[in-house]
């Protein structure tokens, strides 16, 4: 039944209304019901939104009780902590199943997808789907010549297949959380990533079965391209990792570093004007990472934090900003993250049982870039914690010939 409120009171319901015109004066209803007006489920607070957010899912009141859940297929949730209709024409490619023993890892593989696309596709929005327990996949873009081949399933260095120098050939597409079974990658109205014509895309492979059985699965990766006439904004990725890893045994650590990033741009601009507005942001961590966190250094918004995610959950963590963050006038970012490691020994660099720290999104800006931090210093701790910091070593890349 449906009730109505008046100050906090509840107003008479339909059943009592119903009796009321048929056995009082009409008058005496009418002075009942001034000011009574229908009432929706109170909604979800601000800090209730912002933690569903976090993994990407809506909030929903329900007897007063605020929850987070999942927004369906071809959604996702939106500044408001609702679900929204992803934009554009969904493109689905299923890959081949693959199968991981009991506790295994699987890694060194890599898949493709060439689209036989004859014009430019721009793409507003990215969903992954997976049941394989992939841990973490990297997307790139190439022309569809490069690393020649069937597509599907092959050896990544069988056809020399590197990361960087695919990033640099074609473009970045799109990074997996840690162990996110379902995950969206979306921008807001207008802003995409360009796919050139004849453009093929891959991912690298990496599976972790954490169970007690054989698992088989596989991936189901979509894409939704939106008219070049409702382009407003062409994304460019950036990167940035603290490969300088070494987490003392048995202890909690935090590395962190202050990467300059304004020398670098405006060298590589020749004077040109430097603007760089974040769209979407992506930390990465494994299951030892307790904090993940990027700060901006100078400029109107030094010293505040631009994401802040606790601890390690295999949810999908991508975060969108919409609107984008404006951080034109800043000089650089401080990126760090956290970790706790309960074993006998320091945990390094890498896969396995080894630790990331990386940070991965889409900005609107001239130049892509990638900044890594190779050397580790010792700093003084704090409360009690050790903290480790290190140069920055940036490499700025032109993009203004590959978007609008």
């Amino acid at each position: 039944m449906t009730r109505v409120f008046l100050g906090g009171v509840p107003c008479p319901p339909s059943l009592w209304y119903t009796w009321a015109m048929r056995h009082l004066p009409v008058s005496l209803v009418l002075l009942a019901l001034v000011g009574c007006a229908p009432t929706a489920e109170v909604a979800c607070d601000e800090a209730a939104r912002a933690a569903c957010i976090v993994t990407q899912d809506a909030c929903s009141m329900a007897s007063g009780t605020a929850s987070c859940v999942p927004c369906d297929p071809g959604t996702r949730v939106d500044p408001s902590g609702a679900c929204a209709l992803l934009s554009g024409t969904a493109m689905r490619h299923s890959f081949p199943e693959q199968e991981v023993t009991a506790g295994g890892e699987l890694s060194g593989l890599c898949r493709s997808w060439t689209l036989n696309n004859e014009e430019e596709i721009w793409v507003s929005a990215v969903q992954l789907e997976q049941d394989e327990l992939s841990h973490h996949s990297n997307w790139t873009f190439v022309p569809d010549a490069a690393y020649p081949g069937e597509d599907g399933i092959w050896p990544c260095a069988e056809r020399g297949y590197d990361q960087l120098g695919a990033a640099l050939m074609g473009g970045v597409l799109y990074a997996q959380s840690t162990q996110a079974a379902y995950e969206v990658q979306a921008f807001q109205e207008g802003a995409a990533i360009r796919l050139p014509p004849h453009a093929r895309i891959i991912s690298d492979i990496h599976i972790l079965n954490t169970t007690t059985e054989d698992h088989r699965g596989n991936v189901d990766f979509t894409i939704y391209a939106i008219p070049r006439a409702d382009v407003r904004i062409a994304l460019v990725p950036f990167h940035i990792d603290y490969h300088a890893l070494d987490i003392p045994a048995r202890s909690d650590a935090r590395f962190v570093a202050d990467c300059t990033l304004r020398p670098d741009f405006l060298d590589s601009l020749a004077g040109a004007p430097f603007y760089l507005r974040l769209h979407y942001a992506l930390p990465h961590t494994h299951a030892l990472g307790t904090r993940v966190f990027l700060e901006a250094v100078g400029g109107a918004h030094d010293g505040e934090m631009i994401i802040d995610v606790s601890g390690y959950n295999g949810e999908a963590r991508g975060r969108l900003y919409d609107p984008p963050m404006d951080l034109s006038d800043i000089e650089g970012l401080r990126f760090g993250c956290e970790f706790q490691n309960p074993t006998t020994e320091s945990v390094g660099y890498g896969i396995g049982d080894q630790e990331m720290c990386e940070m991965l999104g889409f900005i609107e800006s001239p130049v892509a870039f990638e900044t890594r931090v190779e050397e580790r210093t010792t700093l003084p701790e704090d409360d009690g914690m050790p903290v480790f910091g290190g140069p920055c070593s940036t490499f700025v890349i032109p993009w203004m010939d590959r978007g609008l």
